[in-house]
């Protein structure tokens, strides 16, 4: 089956989400059919920077965490 998981993080420090969702993919050993990213803004937000999103594609068995 095909399943979806979400990461979320900061504009300012993709390196770092990058690394959570590289790790997190050697870890389960998944195929991945494909990732989308999407940055969100929200004036005046406290964090100083957007919100960036990364939603995962990706083919198991089961749902993975």
């Amino acid at each position: 089956m095909v399943f979806v998981k979400t990461f979320k993080g900061y504009e300012d420090k993709t390196m770092d989400l990058d690394a959570t969702v590289n790790a997190w993919i050697q870890k389960n050993k998944v195929v991945v059919g494909d990732i989308k990213t999407v940055l969100s803004h929200e004036p005046g937000g406290r964090a100083g920077s957007g919100d960036l999103l990364y939603t995962v594609l990706y083919k198991a068995d089961a749902p993975l965490d």
